[in-house]
Order: C-alpha cells, then structure tokens, then sequence
C-alpha cells in the first residue's frame, strides 16, 4: 500500500554518502519502508528499537539522530558495529525518469573483467514513484532496492536489518559508469553496467544418487555434542533440509517461501551455520529466528558459518556453494540439490522458483513429471 507524508531514516555511510528509506515513526512502533517491504521495528526501551528477524537495535540518542547497530556482526576492538542515522522530515525528492531494463553488471570497475562473465544483472522497473528493481548472481538476489533516477544519476538503496547497501551510477549511451557500491561504512568497490539480455531464471536442481548409508546429517547438539540423524524419509514422504544462516537475507526469503507451501508427507530440518563460537548463544540465535519466522520444524546447528563447515556436515556432498542450499531427499535415496534463491524482489525468477519448491516436495509415487 503506498504511503505518504513520511520522515526520512537517513544513514550516513561516509562523509559523502547516505541511504535513504521512508519511515513510519510513532511511541511504540517503527515501520521502515525498504522499496515494496515494511520493516516494523517494536519499542525495547524509550530509546531503543528492535528490528525483527537479524536481531538489530535502533537507538536514539537525542530524538532525531542515533546509530544501527547489526549485534550479528563479531565486534573489533572498536566496539560494535555501527551506522548512525537521523531522522528527517520529508522534503521534495529528484524527479524520477523511467530507466526500465536488465544491465549485466562487472564488480571493480568498467575495465576489471568486462572480458569474462557478469558478476551480477541489475533488473530495473519504474514503480510510477520510484525506481525499483534488484541485483541478481548467480546464487541470490540483493533483494528490494529503491531510489531515483534524474536523467543523468542513479541512486539505489537496500536495508533489511542485516544488510544496508548503497548504489550510484552515471548513466552514458546506454551504460551505467562511474558506479559505486557501498555495504555499510565497511566496504566500498566500483562497478559499470551494460545493456543485457535479461537472464534466463529457469530453475535448474542437481539430482544425485548417493549410497543410502551417506543419507546423514551431522550437528551439534544443544549441550555441544556432536550427533547426527538419518535424512531418509519414511515411504511416501520426503525430507526438506534448508542450509542456512540467520545472519542471510537470502535464507530469511526461503524460510518465508517454506513456511508458505503445502508440505503435506513432508519431514523438514533446518541445519544453521552460525557466528557466534559459543553452542549456548548459537541456540539462542536460533530460538529466536525459529519463533520470529514461524518455523514449526527442527533447527539444529551445523556449526561456524562458512561453506567448507556446511559441506562436511552432510557427507554426500562434496561443497556447498551458497547459503542458502535446499535438498529435497525421496526415500528411495534420491537428492536434488537447489544452490542459492531468487527472492521475491526478482519478480518472475521468484515465481519459478516458488513452483519448482512446490514439485520437489511431492513424493515420487505421486509424482507423474518432475
């Protein structure tokens, strides 16, 4: 539903870069309007704003201005991690040009691999008001972005509470340059954008035959011991693993896409791999983003939050590309292997994929065409 009359939550990356959202303010609660999504933040204290799923805080310091803190990240001897923001009556925005069309995109610079394969495909589309659209790989999406675009500048911007990315580009004969990217006040890289064929967002699952036996989870179990348990359904049943983080947008989307489907004749795990060295507070993590996330299956803890760790866990794997990884396990052994997630700001990859979830957890014996 459009909204109007709102403050500004601007975030100050660096000395010549904010990010921009739309902000619902009232005693109790916040609503952060991050393109199409509303974030509604609750009141911890008088001062202090939770934000939902990642776990974060807003904090004002003086009734205007004050600092997100990400509590995911591992602090550095700086303390936590931070960006501060204000918060700002709503004042006149750049008009808006439509700029609709799929850019490939090449990380680092016009000259720093255009010669290879994209890093990623800017999907742009005029909403009317704005310009919307997300960046696309190869394993994921950038999710909602949002911002202006004048004739000559662009200006996009995503905050979900984990992430706060911030893109700018000079537009020239058809191409994107001069382009940066910033995620937080931590990173910073160049990009440059070519005109693109859109990228087919078929979805493609790897279909494995493992030995049966292999058909295991290994985890950590609440007390910090190892285990482990059969991935093997029962007989007209088959068993949904997501591979995930709480820490990954990506992973929050395909949660919300799981908890949606009809999974009747459907045994799910999740199995996350986490930041935090203590067991205890990795189980807390986890307890928290199973009740905000409304997962009603088992969650266990695989163990650190990298790759190599998620892959030996499962011992029919040989890597695990990306986080999130979907395994849809029949009983008689077969796997297919989904790598990464179109989330719903892709628009018709989101689509696909949500239909091929909803095949891969039908049994084989009811299932005619895969």
């Amino acid at each position: 539903m459009p909204v109007t009359s709102l403050d500004r939550l601007v975030f100050t990356l660096n000395d010549s870069v904010q990010a921009s959202f739309p902000v619902s303010v009232s005693d109790t609660t916040w609503v952060v309007y991050n393109g199409v999504e509303a974030i509604p933040l609750d009141r911890l204290t008088n001062s202090t704003y939770k934000i939902p799923v990642f776990n974060g805080t807003m904090t004002l310091r003086d009734g205007r201005s004050g600092y997100w803190t990400d509590s995911l990240r591992p602090k550095t001897k700086s303390g936590s991690y931070r960006i501060p923001f204000e918060l700002r009556t709503s004042s006149t925005s750049p008009p808006n040009i439509s700029i609709a069309g799929h850019w490939d995109v090449w990380f680092g610079g016009q000259n720093s691999g255009q010669d290879g394969a994209a890093s990623a495909q800017l999907d742009l589309r005029d909403s009317g008001t704005s310009i919307e659209g997300t960046m696309r790989t190869t394993t994921g999406d950038y999710r909602y972005l949002s911002g202006s675009f004048d004739g000559t500048s662009l200006a996009l911007q995503t905050f979900d509470g984990a992430h706060l990315f911030y893109f700018n580009a000079t537009y020239s004969e058809g191409q994107w340059t001069s382009g940066n990217f910033y995620s937080g006040n931590h990173y910073h890289t160049s990009w440059f954008g070519a005109p693109a064929t859109p990228w087919e967002s078929s979805v493609r699952l790897k279909r494995m035959t493992p030995p049966v036996d292999s058909l295991i989870v290994r985890f950590i179990d609440p007390g910090g011991k190892p285990s482990q348990r059969s991935l093997i359904p029962e007989p007209n049943h088959i068993t949904v693993v997501d591979v995930l983080g709480t820490w990954c947008p990506n992973c929050m989307d395909e949660v919300r896409l799981l908890t949606s489907l009809d999974m009747e004749n459907v045994n799910q795990l999740s199995v996350a791999f986490e930041r935090p060295d203590s067991v205890a507070l990795a189980y807390a993590r986890l307890k928290t983003f199973q009740a905000e996330m409304g997962m009603d299956w088992d969650v266990v803890l695989g163990g650190k939050a990298n790759k190599k760790v998620a892959a030996a866990a499962f011992p029919f794997l040989d890597r695990v590309i990306s986080f999130p990884t979907t395994l849809f396990i029949q009983h008689d052994g077969t796997v297919h292997i989904h790598s990464g997630f179109n989330g719903p700001a892709t628009g018709a990859p989101y689509k696909e994929e949500r239909a091929a979830f909803q095949r891969h957890t039908t049994p084989s014996t009811s299932l005619e065409n895969r």
